[in-house]
């Protein structure tokens, strides 16, 4: 007999499984949603715009935002981890989402193949915490590399970036570095609290933090309410 899979408010999930401890796949399994005000925000500050959404893991954000979009407006998501992704595109079907496209690739500032680490020295899958490492060995697979420039059209309106990738920000915002001067949309960035380079990065364009959702720092352009 299937096992009805785990839901919260805004959907069904595939939870991988070696993972009931990780904070996103508890709140999960316990009915709950994990980070609700930074998917809160999210649904709220799409604005009629697309949204990516990097280092998706199992899909968690995935029914909320996509439900929030306005007509023809897309949710571009990007999961290097295998196992995480084959995850999440399970999640895509148990919620019947069509305005999603996702993608099982990292980010980065060039295309190319990355080493990433998908399980620890003891052989246990890392699941979120999955990152880029810098030499091939046991635990680690090797990823494509993707940059946002190129896998967002370029007739496409972003209003929010969203990065959960483990210390990888700078490269995959590097990556992003035109679709960024276009768009101007908000950043919203997993423990990367440096203003200063994000201003000379992305020099002229106003960036400057806005608050915090959880751990994340949101960046804009202009005054936002948190």
């Amino acid at each position: 007999m299937d096992q009805t899979p785990p839901s919260n408010a805004y959907g069904r999930y595939c939870v991988p499984a070696g993972l009931a401890t990780r904070p996103a796949v508890r709140a999960v399994l316990a009915g709950l949603i994990y980070e609700p005000q930074t998917i809160a925000f999210m649904r709220a500050h799409a604005a009629g715009g697309d949204v990516i959404h990097a280092g998706t893991f199992f899909g968690d954000f995935l029914p909320g935002v996509a439900a929030a979009l306005a007509p023809g407006a897309r949710l571009w998501a990007f999961e290097p981890n295998p196992g995480s992704y084959a995850c999440a595109v399970e999640t895509l079907r148990l919620n019947a989402l069509e305005n999603v496209t996702l993608t099982n690739v990292g980010l980065s500032n060039v295309e190319e193949t990355l080493h990433f680490r998908t399980h620890d020295a003891e052989g246990a899958p890392l699941g979120g915490l999955s990152h880029v490492t810098e030499a091939p060995g046991p635990g680690v697979t090797a990823v494509q590399a993707a940059m946002l420039d190129f896998a967002i059209p370029r007739d496409r309106q972003v209003s929010i970036l969203q990065l959960d990738v483990e210390g990888h920000e700078k490269r995959a915002l590097k990556g992003a570095y035109h679709l960024i001067h276009r768009c101007r949309p908000i950043l919203i960035l997993e423990n990367h609290g440096n203003e200063s380079w994000i201003q000379r990065t992305f020099r002229g364009l106003g960036y400057r933090v806005c608050g915090r959702l959880h751990g994340n720092f949101v960046y804009a352009t202009e005054d936002l309410d948190l």
